[in-house]
Order: structure tokens, then sequence, then C-alpha cells
């Protein structure tokens, strides 16, 4: 057979995933490193169905906030990474790809301190009250005895559930205010976490001593619903809890009976269970809960690093190395 007769090998398929397609477009420069292999790129839109069809024969898979299952898994013929645009993969069944020797890459040090900022900044409007004082100033209240009273921050006890990059970066925060902080992690050493600037604690001590509880813990099996009525109960009636994680992490019917209680003054959450919440979700209309709409990777700085580093991890793979960052390394021998 001449080389002329040989049949042309087929492209690189890597099939990009949005539910958001406007959030994450590539760039010229990323859509170059893509086309050097001979990649073609496509931009999904649709169902599970839809998606199941188009990504059968995808060498790569570059996803945001679609859930990739593991029905969708075992309909893959050949592909040979999932790239996480973000650094939580709850949306990927990991234990499906492992068994198909599968990497899932992800971004870790995407947005760390973009959350960092939005935890504290609940945890501040929370402590100051700010939103009824705000309101209370355009109904015309302005007399310091008219209004609701704050919280002092200095001298406070800041408990972290789970010390990666954005709890260490909310630690930093704590401390220039103040605060006292300590910190649970059981994946790491009380060297670690109190070389990471908190003092270690265990999960009741977090929970029982915390005046801030500041949760930022990755969703897994173990950690859904990691705070639970019996959790609440050890919480302080005056303790404020700050959620920047995953909105699984909290039962939600648990938070709305502590807060209706009065067990818990008050709540500041980036995250929920169903995202976008249903309008009856009771937390909507609670006052002492303030909500921003898990948006504070929403930066023009943090959205750019994740769409390289998530390029980047498909390049690596495609080329025959190791991506920097993988959560299931075991497959990478094979």
């Amino acid at each position: 057979m001449t080389p002329e007769s040989h049949p042309a090998q087929s492209p690189i398929k890597l099939l990009v995933v949005h539910t958001d397609p406007d959030l994450h477009p590539l760039d010229s420069s990323m859509q170059a490193r893509l086309e050097e292999l001979g990649a073609e790129v496509l931009l999904f839109r649709g169902t599970c169905e839809d998606f199941l069809q188009a990504a059968v024969d995808a060498d790569a898979i570059l996803n945001a906030d679609f859930r990739i299952t593991a029905r969708i898994i075992s309909s893959f013929s050949r592909c040979r990474v999932i790239s996480r645009l973000g650094i939580g993969v709850d949306n990927i069944d990991v234990d499906a790809a492992t068994a198909r020797g599968i990497p899932v890459a992800n971004v870790p040090e995407f947005c760390t301190e973009e959350v960092a900022n939005r935890a504290f900044t609940l945890l501040l409007a929370c402590a100051s009250q700010l939103l009824q004082l705000d309101r209370r100033v355009r109904e015309g209240g302005w007399r310091m005895g008219e209004l609701p009273a704050t919280v002092q921050i200095e001298g406070q006890i800041l408990g972290l559930v789970g010390f990666g990059r954005i709890a260490r970066a909310v630690a930093r925060r704590g401390r220039a205010f103040g605060m006292k902080v300590i910190a649970y992690d059981p994946y790491l050493t009380p060297s670690a976490i109190e070389q990471g600037g908190a003092s270690p604690a265990s999960f009741d001590e977090v929970l029982s001593k915390s005046d801030f509880l500041s949760l930022h813990a990755p969703l897994t099996r173990e950690t859904h619903h990691l705070i639970n009525a019996e959790a609440l109960r050890l919480v302080k009636p005056s303790a404020i809890l700050i959620n920047c994680a995953r909105g699984g992490v909290i039962d939600e019917q648990a938070l709305v009976a502590a807060l209706r209680d009065q067990r818990l003054a008050r709540a500041g959450l980036e995250v929920l269970e169903k995202e976008p919440p249903l309008m009856d979700n009771p937390l909507l209309s609670m006052d002492r809960v303030v909500f921003t709409p898990h948006s504070a990777a929403h930066t023009q700085r943090a959205l750019q690093t994740v769409r390289e580093a998530a390029v980047d991890a498909v390049v690596r793979v495609l080329k025959g190395e190791r991506p920097l960052h993988v959560v299931n390394p075991s497959v990478l021998p094979s």
C-alpha cells in the first residue's frame, strides 16, 4: 500500500459543553492551541439525549455545568479526558470515569480570591445587618435607637469547615479583621492547618465555638448535608453561617428550622441546593438571610484563568502528556 492510499486519520473531535455558552467563549489563542492538534471544536447546546449523540466519538470533553452521568460516560467510545471549567466536579460521575480509565481534570486555583472575597462580603453584610439598614434608611429611619443592632467582628471566632485554598484565603481576611481563626479538615494534619494560619479543631469544636461559621468543603457523599439538624444543634444561637461551597453541604430544611426557631442568628448564602431556587423556598422570605446568586467567580480575570487552564488540560492529554490537576490520578498509568 502506498502512502497515498492510507486512509486519512480521523480528526480529533473536541466537544465543548456549555450550559451558558456566553460565559465561557474560547478566545483566538485557545482556539489556535486546539486547532494545532487538528481538533474540531463543537459548541454543544441541548439535552442529555442530544449529548449522548454528540459526544459518542469525542476525544475530549470541556465541561462547564452540564451533568455528565455514568450513563453518558458509558456511551463514550474514545474519550480521553473530561476537563472541568472550575474547581468542583460534583456534576461529573468521577467513579464512572475512573472505571473507564478517563482522567477528570479540574482547575483548583480558579477564583480563590474571588470566592474568599464573596465569603467575607457575606460575613460583613450579615454582621452589619447591611440589607436591613439600607431598607430602614430608604423608609426614613436614621436615629440609632430605631435601627437593628450589629455584631462585633474583632475578637470573634471564625470557624472554617474545610481548609483548602479558598478557606485559607478567608482565614487571611479574618486575621486582618482581628478574628481568631479555627479550622477543621479531615484530610490535613494539625501542623498543615497551623501553617495555613488557623488553629486546628475538631468538627464539633468548630461548630460549637464559632461566632462565624464558613463552609468550604467540596460536595461529596461524605459532605452531603454535613450541616444537618444534629450539627446545627451544636452551633451558637448567636452564630452566623456562611456558605460559598456547594448548596448540598447544608440540609436546607434543617437550616430553615434553625433560623425560624432562633437557634441560628443569620446566614449568608452564595449557593443553594437547587439553583436557581424555586420561589417558594422558605429561605427567600427570611430577612435574616443574605443571598448572592453563585456568581463570585464571575470576574474577567477568573473566567479567563479557568478557560486557559481547562483548555491546557485537554491539550496536554491529547498530546500524550499529564494534565496539571487530575482528581482521579489512579487512571494516569493506563
